[in-house]
C-alpha cells in the first residue's frame, strides 16, 4: 500500500516530537502520571505500525494498525487533559494534535483498505 511507508515514518517522527513534548510538559509543571501517559500512548502508535510490518497474517497486520489508531485517540485524550486542566500556551500543543489527527486519518484509511 502508498501509505504504508510514509505512516511508518510519520509515526517515528511523531513519537520523537512526544517525547520532546513531554520534556516540555516537565517543565510546565504537568504532573508525572499525566505525562506519563501520554508519553506511553503517544509512542506507541509506530511502535504498533512498525509491529504491523512483520504481521504474519493479514488479521494481525489490521489488529495491529487497529491498536496504532486506538493509541492515537487515547493520546489525543490525554493532551486534551492536559490541555483543559493546565495553563498552558495554547500553541503548545497544536501542530502534535495537527499531526495526530493526520496521522488517524492516515491509519483509518490503511485499515479501511485492508478490510475491503
Amino acid at each position: 500500500m502508498k501509505y504504508e511507508n510514509d505512516i511508518r515514518v510519520r509515526t517515528k517522527k511523531f513519537a520523537v516530537r512526544i517525547v520532546k513534548l513531554t520534556r516540555e510538559l516537565k517543565a510546565s509543571s504537568v504532573d508525572y502520571p499525566l505525562r506519563d501517559q501520554l508519553l506511553r500512548s503517544g509512542t506507541s502508535v509506530g511502535a504498533n505500525v512498525r509491529e504491523a510490518k512483520v504481521s504474519s497474517s493479514k488479521k494481525e497486520l489490521i489488529r495491529f494498525y487497529e491498536i496504532a489508531l486506538r493509541s492515537a485517540n487515547e493520546s489525543d485524550y490525554w493532551m486534551e487533559v492536559i490541555e483543559d486542566g493546565y495553563e498552558l500556551n495554547n500553541d503548545l500543543m497544536k501542530n502534535d494534535k495537527t499531526e495526530l489527527m493526520e496521522i488517524s486519518k492516515v491509519l483509518a484509511s490503511i485499515i479501511i483498505n485492508l478490510k475491503d
